[in-house]
């Protein structure tokens, strides 16, 4: 978990360089920085009250020396997944300020003629039929929040399998950064749900009445959905506030805990995937996203699964053959003097 949270402390680095590159650094942004790292400290400590009967059973199951080390591997993934998080929130606001948001209307037509030119929240909401979910809307901010935040503590507690802890550590970055972050920019959109409101028109006033009419606006989070608006409105994109529809983080992070699971337990697998089912449908049900945001965060992250599987990552490490050979190399003048000392 070491490089888990040296990989963390460069990626907040870079995500402080990017939020000061692209906006003033006035004092609303270090405080609201400041208050963000804050929320999600008080989250990942009460998250890590979860992480107490586990522990305790590790602790009379393997004994001290044992439990002492993954003590040290936990405290190296808690404040690694912190710093990952804030970093995250800080490059997710700035995505519009790089690129402004461009690939919506590409995105919903592809979207719609890949799912037989019927728009995929169509059949999300024909599905649900009558049935009340709108009381289940908030899980899809709460629910996912614990097992995407604890997964790498919960690893460094549950695992002794080195190869499978190095694979899902790349795999979680990878569901962060590179799906969240480095595809976030290439395909900068805002969502079913804001399209009208960026590009104008009635192409999703359907859903924007669905929405409506189901009362998913009255929830905590349709409530969040306008606050999010509001906010890019008023160009005031708070690090930790910020709207970037393609890819799914939700549904990319979700993959790699279903994946974890299944590895573990095919019992395990099956909560694994339903909690991975569930995030995809409801964040399609509510707008967040297009249908292919979420096929493609799985086509990423179940594919470097397929192939990270076939690889030990344990034993890769950097050639530094060629630094070796010139150290070898007999140096002018040290050469002499070490052949004249023989002679003597």
């Amino acid at each position: 978990m070491k490089s888990f949270f040296w990989f963390s402390c460069l990626y907040l680095v870079v995500s402080a360089a990017v939020t000061a590159l692209t906006r003033p650094v006035a004092m609303e942004t270090l405080v609201a920085a400041v208050d963000n790292t804050a929320t999600f400290g008080r989250i990942v400590v009460v998250l890590t009250l979860l992480l107490l009967p586990v522990l305790a059973v590790l602790m009379l199951t393997t004994g001290w020396r044992s439990w002492r080390q993954r003590m040290l591997a936990c405290c190296y993934a808690l404040v690694g997944s912190l710093l990952l998080h804030t970093g995250f929130a800080f490059v997710k606001s700035s995505i519009p300020l790089v690129v402004p948001f461009y690939a919506d209307a590409a995105l919903a037509a592809f979207d719609k003629w890949l799912h037989g030119g019927i728009d995929p929240w169509v059949i999300a909401h024909d599905w649900v039929g009558n049935f009340p979910i709108t009381g289940y809307l908030s899980y899809y901010l709460t629910l996912w929040l614990p097992p995407a935040m604890l997964l790498m503590p919960f690893i460094a507690a549950c695992d002794d399998d080195r190869e499978r802890v190095a694979r899902y550590v790349v795999l979680y970055c990878v569901a962060w950064v590179v799906v969240g972050n480095v595809f976030a920019f290439a395909g900068s959109s805002v969502g079913p749900v804001y399209y009208d409101s960026l590009l104008g028109g009635d192409r999703f006033a359907g859903l924007i009445t669905a929405l409506t009419e189901s009362g998913s606006f009255e929830t905590k989070l349709g409530h969040t959905q306008q606050a999010l608006w509001r906010l890019y409105e008023e160009h005031k994109m708070l690090p930790g506030l910020g709207i970037s529809a393609f890819p799914s983080v939700h549904v990319s992070v979700a993959n790699v805990v279903a994946l974890y699971l299944l590895e573990r337990s095919r019992i395990l697998a099956i909560p694994g995937f339903a909690f991975l089912g569930a995030t995809f449908f409801l964040s399609v049900y509510t707008g967040y996203h297009y249908a292919l945001d979420g096929y493609f965060s799985i086509l990423i992250v179940t594919g470097l699964w397929f192939v990270l599987r076939k690889r030990k990552l344990t034993e890769m490490r950097f050639s530094f053959s060629l630094t070796k050979s010139l150290a070898r190399l007999p140096v002018p003048g040290v050469a002499v003097r070490q052949a004249g000392a023989e002679r003597s």
